[in-house]
């Protein structure tokens, strides 16, 4: 279980990114083999960047574009779309496992997406937006988006100009949590009180660099999760 009392470690302290850096923070997208699998599927067609060009450099700051647009079913499979690919990066491994099986609950991934994004925007906690798209054991409610999937689509269904709260959530930041604060951490299993538990030690921290005489400004969550997911 995760420690939530756990100290800012020093060396996440000074790697901290800045603000600028975390937007910029991108991935190489296969934009033309998206489109391709979504048309043989019949789903909608993607939006934006990634509609016109084929091979795109997808930043933070351009999801987080895509969780600001009006919150309608249509922009909701646009999130799901750019979350998801910019999570997969250019390997996009088993996409076609993970469409296929989109297509086939397509009218109850489109309530739950909406409902994602509405709790992301609330005042909720992290444990209840979270439980909208895993279950109580860990399990993804859309097959194929899984925990660590669900928390990238949370994170950006904020939008660009709110202080995150809901911060994304993989193995590689387990693991590397795993000597501070997580020693059972290593795995891509957790359920919503643990991804509550994690987002409440990922904000103490923010707070705790915040404060720090060697910063002097206001650091967001998310630096402090890219400071993690970057350390050695």
């Amino acid at each position: 279980m995760i420690n939530e009392d756990a100290r800012l470690p020093q060396d996440i302290l000074h790697s901290l990114p800045g603000s600028n850096a975390v937007m910029k923070h991108g991935v190489t997208v296969d934009a033309a083999r998206w489109r391709a699998e979504l048309a043989k599927r019949n789903l909608p067609e993607l939006t934006g960047m990634l509609r016109s060009l084929d091979k795109v450099s997808l930043t933070r700051r351009d999801v987080f574009e895509i969780g600001d647009r009006e919150r309608t079913a249509d922009n909701a499979f646009q999130l799901f779309y750019y979350s998801l690919s910019w999570g997969l990066g250019p390997k996009v491994p088993r996409l076609h496992h993970r469409l296929d099986n989109f297509a086939s609950h397509r009218e109850e991934a489109s309530e739950l997406l909406l409902s994602a994004w509405n709790a992301a925007r609330s005042e909720e906690f992290a444990k209840d937006a979270f439980s909208i798209l895993t279950t109580e054991d860990g399990a993804g409610r859309i097959p194929w988006f899984g925990p660590a999937f669900s928390t990238k689509f949370l994170y950006f269904a904020q939008g660009a100009a709110a202080a995150p709260k809901l911060i994304s959530l993989d193995r590689d930041i387990a693991a590397n949590l795993a000597r501070d604060a997580w020693p059972d951490g290593t795995t891509d299993v957790w359920v919503p009180e643990v991804y509550d538990k994690y987002c409440t030690l990922m904000t103490e921290w923010a707070d705790e660099a915040s404060q720090d005489s060697s910063v002097d400004r206001t650091v967001r969550t998310d630096e402090i999760e890219l400071a993690v997911t970057r350390r050695a």
